[in-house]
Order: structure tokens, then sequence, then C-alpha cells
């Protein structure tokens, strides 16, 4: 068992590390054991590597596109605090259940930097991205437990990373 986790956790390692190395989008994540919320049951902790590699891949992946050529972005995220709150007085097995209403929505604060192919600083930045009208969105189906925190994402790296304002 011991054995397993350690291949995971470094399988999850040197996946960051190949998609920050081949990237114009560098991702990290600072402490992530004290984010606010940022796990899939209460007392689990295996999940929250798997979230940082998704939210990573998921980061580099929408903004990598957005970026003009020979530009380079660092994304550093300091605080998440996921849609939805364990409500464990509901009882009845409900204790590791993630209850998504809209007096939870999803947190993201985060620090950001993006310099020219000369190394010069043209925009940068700290962030508290909030989405107090999440539930109001248009949503696919959709079971992946990230979804709120990537559509938040996904709007700040559209307002942010424009060419325009880039360049």
């Amino acid at each position: 068992m011991k054995t397993s986790k350690l291949y995971i956790v470094l399988g999850l390692a040197l996946g960051c590390i190949s998609a920050s190395a081949t990237n114009a989008v560098e991702v990290n994540f600072v402490d992530s054991d004290n984010f606010t919320d940022f796990t899939a049951k209460r007392s689990a902790s295996t999940a929250q590597a798997i979230y940082v590699q998704e939210l990573s891949k998921f980061i580099v992946r929408k903004t990598e596109d957005r970026l003009p050529p020979g530009y380079k972005a660092e994304v550093v995220i300091t605080d998440v605090d996921m849609a939805g709150e364990f409500e464990p007085w509901r009882g009845g097995g409900f204790d590791d259940v993630r209850i998504v209403k809209d007096l939870y929505p999803p947190r993201i604060n985060l620090s950001f930097r993006v310099v020219n192919e000369n190394g010069d600083i043209v925009a940068q930045g700290d962030r508290k991205l909030r989405d107090l009208n999440f539930m109001f969105g248009v949503r696919t189906t959709n079971s992946d437990p990230l979804q709120h925190e990537k559509q938040l994402l996904s709007d700040w790296i559209r307002r942010e990373f424009r060419q325009s304002a880039l360049t």
C-alpha cells in the first residue's frame, strides 16, 4: 500500500514537472495542505494531489494558447475554497458528501506574472476570484468535482490573458 502511494505521488510530481517544463506557463500551489477547502472528503488528503495536478494542467492548457509567442506566465495559487461544503450534521452517511449550493461559492486566491520575450514584466497582480452566481450559469451535467473551480479559473484566464492587453 505504501509503495503504491509512493508511485502515485511520484507520478503526479513528474507530471507537474513535465507539464510546466515544456510549456510557457508555470503553475505552483503554495502550502496547499493549509488551503481553506481543497479535498474530496473531510478526511481525505490523497485527492488533494490529484486536484493539484488537474488544476495545474487546466491552467496550463487554457493559458498557453492566449500568450503571444515568446511570452511566459507564472501562476501561484495561494488558497482554494471549493464550491460546496461538508454538512456532517445532516447525519445518515452524509459526513463525506459535499453539498453544493449558492451559499458556498468557489473561491481561489492567486498571484500571477507575465513576462515578454525580453524578460520584461508586462502583467502581474494578486487576485481573489469569487463567483457568487456559479449556480446560475449554463452548465452541462458534469461529474468533475472541480467543475466550478475550473469555470472560475477559465473566466479569469479569459479576462486576464487577452493578447491585446499583454502586448
